[in-house]
């Protein structure tokens, strides 16, 4: 059943406040303040609004009469509202900042983390006989071989079957075949989520690095967001529109 405008209205409200929330977990992260943000309506909003009060907010949102205002705030209470705001649509809100926000929260779970370490550990066992020297050379190097190309490359594990091959092959393959390579397994279930990387110990990044650099490709992303241009006709969030 589609929600009201009203109903819909509040869920945005409730994202953007659960939003700013993540954001301020990264106080002097955004050119020293912290990110924000606020429902804002266009200014020819009061004229338009009453067309979609039937629909919900996001159909508003696709015509432009609502968006949402992006600015900094210190943490000595400054802010730039009002000031110097961006602007983004709730498509760019919903598509892009809210899911990036979200995603840094989140991060690697800890039963994710212990998921993948299982299936490590159990489809690479043999390394640790090869530090007890169990295994010769080659048959040390055909271990992180791609059992297709045969390159050494970073490889994508299947997650039923457990058989590993690189990132090109598995699209390769997966673009003709819906089953696994080696044992015939089916794929047709399986999309990109359900798939685990195995990377070598040169390719590992620590968490803290990775998250640094979400950062700072959300922060590029808002700044290549429009300038709001104060004027007169400027409407912003007023309850007496619901």
């Amino acid at each position: 059943m589609r929600k009201s405008f009203k109903d819909s209205l509040k869920a945005l409200e409730a994202d953007i406040q659960h939003a700013n929330t993540l954001a301020s977990d990264y106080p002097g992260e955004y050119g020293g303040a912290c990110l924000q943000m606020r429902l804002s309506y266009s200014p020819c909003a009061h004229i338009f609004l009453f067309l979609v009060q039937w629909t919900d907010c996001h159909l508003a949102g696709a015509l432009g009469l609502l968006r949402i205002l992006i600015y900094k705030a210190y943490e000595d209470g400054r802010t730039t509202m009002s000031v110097q705001e961006r602007k983004a649509s709730l498509k760019e809100f919903y598509g892009i900042i809210f899911p990036s926000l979200i995603q840094l929260q989140r991060g690697i779970t800890d039963v994710e983390d212990q998921k993948q370490r299982e299936i490590c550990t159990t489809k690479y066992k043999r390394k640790e006989e090869m530090n007890k020297g169990k295994l010769s050379e080659i048959e040390i190097e055909r271990e992180e071989e791609c059992g297709i190309c045969m390159e050494m490359n970073t490889k994508v594990v299947l997650p039923s079957c457990n058989h590993s091959l690189c990132m090109n092959c598995y699209k390769n393959w997966r673009a003709r075949s819906q089953s696994c390579p080696f044992c015939r397994d089916s794929l047709k279930r399986v999309d990109s989520g359900d798939l685990w990387i195995y990377t070598s110990n040169s390719e590992v990044v620590d968490l803290p690095a990775i998250t640094k650099e979400n950062l700072r490709r959300l922060f590029i992303y808002i700044d290549k967001l429009p300038l709001l241009i104060l004027d007169s006709m400027l409407v912003s969030y007023d309850p007496n529109f619901r």
